[in-house]
Protein backbone atom coordinates (compact mmCIF):
# COMPACT_ATOMS: atom_id res chain seq x y z
CA UNK A 1 0.00 0.00 0.00
CA UNK A 2 1.01 3.62 -0.91
CA UNK A 3 1.66 6.21 1.68
CA UNK A 4 -1.74 8.02 0.23
CA UNK A 5 -3.05 5.27 0.50
CA UNK A 6 -2.54 4.41 4.08
CA UNK A 7 -3.51 8.11 5.32
CA UNK A 8 -6.55 7.83 3.35
CA UNK A 9 -7.42 4.38 4.81
CA UNK A 10 -6.50 5.01 8.27
CA UNK A 11 -8.94 8.37 8.15
CA UNK A 12 -11.57 6.27 7.52
CA UNK A 13 -10.50 3.41 9.80
CA UNK A 14 -10.22 6.15 12.78
CA UNK A 15 -14.03 6.64 13.12
CA UNK A 16 -14.95 3.29 11.82
CA UNK A 17 -17.62 0.82 13.60
CA UNK A 18 -16.72 -2.48 14.56
CA UNK A 19 -17.84 -5.43 12.04
CA UNK A 20 -20.70 -7.12 12.95
CA UNK A 21 -20.72 -10.66 12.48
CA UNK A 22 -22.12 -10.86 9.59
CA UNK A 23 -25.20 -13.33 9.31
CA UNK A 24 -26.11 -15.82 6.55
CA UNK A 25 -27.48 -15.10 3.43
CA UNK A 26 -29.59 -18.60 2.98
CA UNK A 27 -32.77 -16.49 5.09
CA UNK A 28 -32.40 -13.48 2.81
CA UNK A 29 -35.48 -12.27 1.59
CA UNK A 30 -36.28 -9.09 1.54
CA UNK A 31 -33.58 -6.92 0.37
CA UNK A 32 -32.51 -3.72 -1.58
CA UNK A 33 -29.51 -2.25 -3.78
CA UNK A 34 -29.38 1.39 -2.38
CA UNK A 35 -27.34 4.11 -3.77
CA UNK A 36 -29.24 7.30 -2.49
CA UNK A 37 -27.54 8.79 1.06
CA UNK A 38 -30.32 7.92 3.28
CA UNK A 39 -33.19 5.68 4.31
CA UNK A 40 -35.53 5.50 7.05
CA UNK A 41 -34.84 3.69 10.35
CA UNK A 42 -37.89 1.94 9.62
CA UNK A 43 -37.24 0.50 6.00
CA UNK A 44 -33.72 -0.03 7.28
CA UNK A 45 -35.21 -2.13 10.10
CA UNK A 46 -37.43 -4.00 7.19
CA UNK A 47 -34.42 -5.88 4.85
CA UNK A 48 -32.70 -8.64 5.52
CA UNK A 49 -29.92 -7.75 3.21
CA UNK A 50 -29.05 -4.21 1.79
CA UNK A 51 -26.34 -3.23 -0.79
CA UNK A 52 -25.01 0.23 -0.77
CA UNK A 53 -22.80 2.76 -1.50
CA UNK A 54 -20.09 3.23 1.36
CA UNK A 55 -18.68 5.93 0.12
CA UNK A 56 -22.07 8.23 1.03
CA UNK A 57 -24.30 6.17 2.61
CA UNK A 58 -25.66 7.35 6.11
CA UNK A 59 -26.70 4.19 7.94
CA UNK A 60 -29.51 4.52 10.42
CA UNK A 61 -28.61 4.15 14.31
CA UNK A 62 -31.22 1.15 14.46
CA UNK A 63 -30.11 -2.04 13.94
CA UNK A 64 -30.77 -3.52 10.49
CA UNK A 65 -29.67 -5.94 7.68
CA UNK A 66 -26.74 -7.50 6.59
CA UNK A 67 -24.78 -4.50 5.17
CA UNK A 68 -22.76 -4.67 1.67
CA UNK A 69 -20.45 -2.31 -0.12
CA UNK A 70 -20.88 -1.61 -3.52
CA UNK A 71 -17.69 -2.57 -4.71
CA UNK A 72 -16.54 -2.06 -8.83
CA UNK A 73 -13.67 -5.16 -9.50
CA UNK A 74 -13.34 -4.03 -13.50
CA UNK A 75 -13.60 -0.29 -13.42
CA UNK A 76 -12.07 2.99 -11.60
CA UNK A 77 -14.38 6.01 -10.98
CA UNK A 78 -13.14 9.41 -11.32
CA UNK A 79 -15.65 10.68 -8.19
CA UNK A 80 -14.50 7.58 -5.93
CA UNK A 81 -12.00 9.19 -2.99
CA UNK A 82 -9.71 6.22 -3.98
CA UNK A 83 -9.30 7.98 -7.78
CA UNK A 84 -6.47 9.73 -7.03
CA UNK A 85 -4.64 6.26 -6.07
CA UNK A 86 -5.70 5.27 -9.95
CA UNK A 87 -5.56 7.94 -12.08
CA UNK A 88 -2.28 8.05 -14.43
CA UNK A 89 -1.76 4.20 -13.82
CA UNK A 90 -0.88 2.13 -16.62
CA UNK A 91 -3.80 -0.37 -15.65
CA UNK A 92 -6.49 1.56 -16.96
CA UNK A 93 -7.70 0.74 -20.10
CA UNK A 94 -10.30 3.16 -21.64
CA UNK A 95 -13.03 5.00 -20.64
CA UNK A 96 -16.22 3.10 -20.10
CA UNK A 97 -18.61 5.98 -22.48
CA UNK A 98 -22.27 4.34 -20.59
CA UNK A 99 -20.79 5.92 -17.57
CA UNK A 100 -19.45 9.00 -16.99
CA UNK A 101 -16.31 9.12 -15.13
CA UNK A 102 -15.71 5.43 -15.33
CA UNK A 103 -12.69 3.75 -16.76
CA UNK A 104 -12.12 0.49 -17.67
CA UNK A 105 -9.33 -1.33 -15.99
CA UNK A 106 -6.45 -4.43 -16.46
CA UNK A 107 -7.86 -7.02 -13.49
CA UNK A 108 -4.19 -8.55 -14.32
CA UNK A 109 -2.21 -6.04 -12.94
CA UNK A 110 -0.85 -6.49 -9.97
CA UNK A 111 -1.09 -2.50 -8.66
CA UNK A 112 -4.66 -2.20 -9.43
CA UNK A 113 -5.35 -5.96 -7.56
CA UNK A 114 -3.81 -4.38 -3.89
CA UNK A 115 -5.20 -0.93 -4.55
CA UNK A 116 -8.89 -2.54 -4.60
CA UNK A 117 -8.16 -5.52 -2.15
CA UNK A 118 -5.98 -3.52 0.42
CA UNK A 119 -7.72 -0.19 0.14
CA UNK A 120 -11.52 0.13 -1.34
CA UNK A 121 -12.76 -3.27 0.22
CA UNK A 122 -10.43 -2.72 3.31
CA UNK A 123 -11.65 0.95 3.85
CA UNK A 124 -15.30 -0.60 3.44
CA UNK A 125 -14.55 -3.64 5.96
CA UNK A 126 -13.37 -1.25 8.47
CA UNK A 127 -16.86 1.18 8.35
CA UNK A 128 -18.48 -1.86 9.28
CA UNK A 129 -19.78 -3.60 6.35
CA UNK A 130 -20.49 -7.22 6.46
CA UNK A 131 -18.54 -7.42 3.07
CA UNK A 132 -18.91 -6.97 -0.70
CA UNK A 133 -20.50 -7.00 -3.07
CA UNK A 134 -18.36 -6.91 -6.59
CA UNK A 135 -20.03 -5.58 -9.48
CA UNK A 136 -18.05 -4.86 -13.24
CA UNK A 137 -16.38 -8.22 -13.23
CA UNK A 138 -17.72 -8.75 -16.66
CA UNK A 139 -15.68 -6.18 -18.24
CA UNK A 140 -13.19 -8.83 -18.29
CA UNK A 141 -14.79 -10.98 -20.62
CA UNK A 142 -16.09 -7.75 -22.54
CA UNK A 143 -12.15 -6.76 -22.70
CA UNK A 144 -10.70 -10.54 -23.77
CA UNK A 145 -13.12 -10.98 -26.29
CA UNK A 146 -12.72 -7.42 -28.10
CA UNK A 147 -9.06 -7.77 -27.96
CA UNK A 148 -8.44 -11.25 -27.59
CA UNK A 149 -4.37 -10.92 -28.09
CA UNK A 150 -4.29 -7.79 -26.27
CA UNK A 151 -6.09 -8.79 -22.88
CA UNK A 152 -5.97 -12.90 -22.98
CA UNK A 153 -6.00 -14.15 -19.48
CA UNK A 154 -8.47 -11.18 -18.01
CA UNK A 155 -11.22 -13.63 -17.59
CA UNK A 156 -8.59 -15.94 -15.91
CA UNK A 157 -7.32 -12.75 -13.87
CA UNK A 158 -10.83 -12.00 -12.44
CA UNK A 159 -11.17 -15.33 -10.93
CA UNK A 160 -8.05 -14.86 -9.32
CA UNK A 161 -9.08 -11.57 -8.26
CA UNK A 162 -12.37 -13.17 -6.30
CA UNK A 163 -10.11 -15.83 -5.10
CA UNK A 164 -7.43 -13.39 -3.62
CA UNK A 165 -10.28 -11.61 -1.76
CA UNK A 166 -11.84 -14.51 -0.51
CA UNK A 167 -8.47 -15.80 1.03
CA UNK A 168 -8.13 -12.38 2.67
CA UNK A 169 -11.26 -12.03 3.45
CA UNK A 170 -12.35 -15.17 4.80
CA UNK A 171 -15.35 -14.18 6.75
CA UNK A 172 -16.86 -11.51 4.82
CA UNK A 173 -19.81 -11.41 2.89
CA UNK A 174 -18.88 -11.75 -1.20
CA UNK A 175 -21.87 -11.49 -3.57
CA UNK A 176 -20.83 -10.60 -7.29
CA UNK A 177 -23.13 -9.38 -10.07
CA UNK A 178 -23.46 -10.84 -13.46
CA UNK A 179 -19.83 -11.82 -14.00
CA UNK A 180 -21.83 -15.52 -15.01
CA UNK A 181 -18.98 -16.23 -17.45
CA UNK A 182 -16.89 -16.33 -14.12
CA UNK A 183 -18.82 -18.66 -12.33
CA UNK A 184 -17.01 -22.00 -12.57
CA UNK A 185 -14.14 -20.53 -11.06
CA UNK A 186 -15.15 -18.66 -8.60
CA UNK A 187 -18.83 -20.52 -7.06
CA UNK A 188 -16.88 -21.85 -4.62
CA UNK A 189 -15.73 -18.47 -3.04
CA UNK A 190 -18.63 -16.41 -3.25
CA UNK A 191 -21.43 -16.35 -1.34
CA UNK A 192 -24.80 -15.77 -3.89
CA UNK A 193 -25.13 -13.95 -6.92
CA UNK A 194 -26.84 -10.46 -7.99
CA UNK A 195 -28.13 -10.27 -11.23
CA UNK A 196 -29.62 -7.74 -14.09
CA UNK A 197 -31.11 -7.54 -17.06
CA UNK A 198 -32.13 -10.84 -16.39
CA UNK A 199 -35.91 -10.30 -17.22
CA UNK A 200 -36.21 -6.87 -17.73
CA UNK A 201 -33.34 -4.18 -19.10
CA UNK A 202 -33.37 -0.46 -19.49
CA UNK A 203 -32.10 2.15 -21.94
CA UNK A 204 -30.40 5.15 -20.61
CA UNK A 205 -32.36 7.89 -20.02
CA UNK A 206 -34.54 9.10 -21.82
CA UNK A 207 -35.14 5.66 -23.29
CA UNK A 208 -37.50 3.17 -22.71
CA UNK A 209 -37.39 0.04 -20.30
CA UNK A 210 -39.08 -3.54 -21.13
CA UNK A 211 -38.98 -7.11 -20.95
CA UNK A 212 -35.21 -8.81 -21.78
CA UNK A 213 -35.39 -10.72 -25.05
CA UNK A 214 -36.78 -14.33 -24.05
CA UNK A 215 -33.92 -16.18 -25.31
CA UNK A 216 -31.59 -14.39 -23.22
CA UNK A 217 -33.53 -14.62 -20.29
CA UNK A 218 -33.79 -18.52 -20.45
CA UNK A 219 -29.81 -18.81 -21.24
CA UNK A 220 -28.76 -16.78 -18.40
CA UNK A 221 -32.06 -18.53 -16.27
CA UNK A 222 -30.41 -21.89 -16.85
CA UNK A 223 -27.19 -20.73 -15.72
CA UNK A 224 -28.29 -19.57 -12.78
CA UNK A 225 -30.77 -22.44 -11.60
CA UNK A 226 -27.74 -24.81 -12.50
CA UNK A 227 -25.31 -22.33 -10.01
CA UNK A 228 -27.77 -22.78 -6.89
CA UNK A 229 -28.75 -26.63 -7.72
CA UNK A 230 -24.82 -27.39 -7.67
CA UNK A 231 -24.13 -24.77 -4.38
CA UNK A 232 -27.31 -24.08 -2.56
CA UNK A 233 -26.07 -20.14 -3.08
CA UNK A 234 -29.27 -17.71 -2.66
CA UNK A 235 -29.52 -15.63 -6.69
CA UNK A 236 -30.79 -11.87 -5.99
CA UNK A 237 -32.31 -10.64 -8.99
CA UNK A 238 -32.04 -6.96 -9.55
CA UNK A 239 -34.98 -5.50 -12.12
CA UNK A 240 -35.84 -2.70 -13.19
CA UNK A 241 -38.88 -0.26 -14.57
CA UNK A 242 -39.11 3.47 -14.70
CA UNK A 243 -41.89 4.81 -12.06
CA UNK A 244 -44.56 4.78 -15.06
CA UNK A 245 -44.42 1.28 -15.98
CA UNK A 246 -44.11 -0.01 -12.16
CA UNK A 247 -47.50 -1.81 -12.62
CA UNK A 248 -47.15 -3.05 -15.90
CA UNK A 249 -47.99 -6.46 -16.53
CA UNK A 250 -44.15 -7.57 -18.01
CA UNK A 251 -43.02 -6.06 -15.24
CA UNK A 252 -45.43 -7.96 -12.58
CA UNK A 253 -44.64 -11.20 -14.95
CA UNK A 254 -40.34 -10.66 -14.32
CA UNK A 255 -41.31 -10.38 -10.35
CA UNK A 256 -43.27 -13.70 -10.62
CA UNK A 257 -40.90 -15.25 -12.93
CA UNK A 258 -38.05 -14.59 -10.62
CA UNK A 259 -40.23 -16.02 -7.50
CA UNK A 260 -40.92 -18.73 -9.30
CA UNK A 261 -37.51 -19.48 -10.00
CA UNK A 262 -36.44 -19.36 -6.41
CA UNK A 263 -34.96 -16.45 -6.97
CA UNK A 264 -35.03 -13.33 -4.65
CA UNK A 265 -36.31 -10.28 -7.02
CA UNK A 266 -35.97 -6.64 -5.63
CA UNK A 267 -37.62 -3.83 -8.58
CA UNK A 268 -35.41 -0.45 -8.58
CA UNK A 269 -35.40 2.34 -10.86
CA UNK A 270 -31.84 2.25 -13.05
CA UNK A 271 -30.50 4.87 -11.06
CA UNK A 272 -31.16 3.08 -7.60
CA UNK A 273 -31.13 6.03 -5.79
CA UNK A 274 -34.60 5.73 -4.18
CA UNK A 275 -35.57 2.42 -2.60
CA UNK A 276 -37.22 0.15 -4.69
CA UNK A 277 -39.91 -2.73 -3.90
CA UNK A 278 -38.83 -5.13 -1.69
CA UNK A 279 -40.86 -8.60 -1.83
CA UNK A 280 -41.58 -10.80 1.19
CA UNK A 281 -39.96 -14.54 0.64
CA UNK A 282 -42.59 -17.19 -0.01
CA UNK A 283 -42.54 -18.73 3.44
CA UNK A 284 -43.12 -15.42 5.31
Amino acid sequence: MTGAAAVLLGAVAAAAPLRAEPPRLAQARRWACFYGDNISSRAWGGLDLAVVDPDGFVRPSTSGPAALAYVSAGEADSARWTWPLAKGKDFLVEPNPAWKGAHRVDMRSPQWRELLLETTVSSALAKGYAGVMLDTLDVAEYLESSAPARFVGMKDAAVRLVLDLRQRRPGALILVNNGLALLDGIAGAIDGLVIEDLYTRCHPEPGPCGPTPEEVARSKEAVLKAFVAKTGKPVFVLLYSRAKDRDARWVRKAVERARAAGFRPYLASPSLDRLGTVFPGESR
